[in-house]
């Protein structure tokens, strides 16, 4: 049977799609490693160590004024909200998670700190389920039950002390799960802009606060270098949105995980770090878990959409 007329042509556009979409996810990896090893290098600094939470002010910080023109020719409409005490939550919640994740570069290794943040969708999908009366499938169990488990074998409990860096991960990825709920919750009444700036607003004002209780004057090198922590920051989390825009998500998650590589290759290279075989075993297991969830939400859709379509 030949293909109806434009199949090819559209399979064609999916795939190439796909493949930039893949494309970007890697840049967006390739940046956000950047960031992380950036902190590290500061938070390192001879002459003037920064501390994480004061790197994490001058990341929101810089990330507000590259964002400005953005913001400028949005125009005061695009920022109209009635949820204003909404936004505060989440960027306080987000504080939380992005200091918490800053911390731990400095007390763990890049690798290890990687690996268990691959856990944020997990939490995502378990605060979905309890919070926000999202339905309660077996798939989405098993996969987050794959996923403990693969934790559990990163961290390992009872054949060795579970680190503050290690804490300081999950209580990231908690932090960032729930920014993500709280997201999905605003983007419903709210636009894309005023979303970004709220956060970005919020995150560099609360980051702000106790970092003036840890406060050091930055060397000129450590400016420029917080100022690419800030840019780096936001190239990543665009181009990442530009991959989902692009590609299906089947697609462009698994790419995401490629960040495990590059954070074990850039450890290894500057800062001769060399995690146990366990970290990658257990993030193995924690990706079999992930990637287990996003195709079977996949198909859960598809299903969906052809129970919702009308017969012709």
């Amino acid at each position: 049977m030949a293909a109806p007329p434009g199949f090819l042509a559209r399979a064609e556009a999916r795939y190439s799609n796909n493949v930039l979409g893949i494309a970007y996810m890697v840049v967006s990896v390739i940046f956000l490693a950047a960031v992380d090893t950036v902190v590290k290098i500061v938070a390192r600094d001879a002459a003037a160590p920064i501390h994480p939470v004061e790197i994490v002010f001058f990341r929101n910080l810089f990330g507000l004024v590259a964002l400005a023109p953005y913001f400028l020719r949005t125009g005061l409409g695009g920022f109209k909200t009635e949820r204003l005490g909404f936004h505060a939550l989440r960027g306080a919640v987000h504080s939380v998670g992005m200091i918490s994740w800053f911390w731990a570069l400095t007390l763990t290794t890049l690798a290890d700190a990687t690996a268990l943040s691959f856990m944020m969708p997990i939490f995502a999908t378990m605060g979905a389920i309890l919070f926000m009366g999202e339905p309660s499938r077996r798939n989405r169990w098993l996969a987050i039950a794959i996923s403990f488990v693969g934790m559990l074998i990163i961290l390992r409990p009872g054949v060795g002390a579970i680190t503050a860096g290690s804490a300081l991960v999950l209580l990231s990825a908690v932090g960032a799960a729930s920014s993500k709920l709280l997201m999905k919750s605003l983007s419903r009444t709210d636009s894309v802009p005023a979303i970004l700036f709220y956060l970005t607003f919020f995150l560099t004002i609360f980051s702000f606060v106790p970092s003036v209780f840890v406060w050091t004057w930055p060397t000129p090198q450590s400016l420029a270098l917080l100022f690419l922590i800030g840019i780096f920051g936001i190239l990543g989390h665009l181009f990442m949105t530009w991959s989902f825009r692009l590609g299906d998500v089947t697609a462009v998650e698994p790419a995401y995980f490629t960040r495990l590589i590059f954070a074990a290759i850039i450890g290894y290279v500057f800062f001769t770090e060399a995690p146990p075989i366990w970290t990658y075993v257990g993030s193995a297991v924690i990706v079999l878990g992930s990637a287990w969830l996003v195709r079977s939400e996949a198909r859960e859709a598809r299903r969906a959409l052809l129970t919702t379509q009308k017969p012709l």
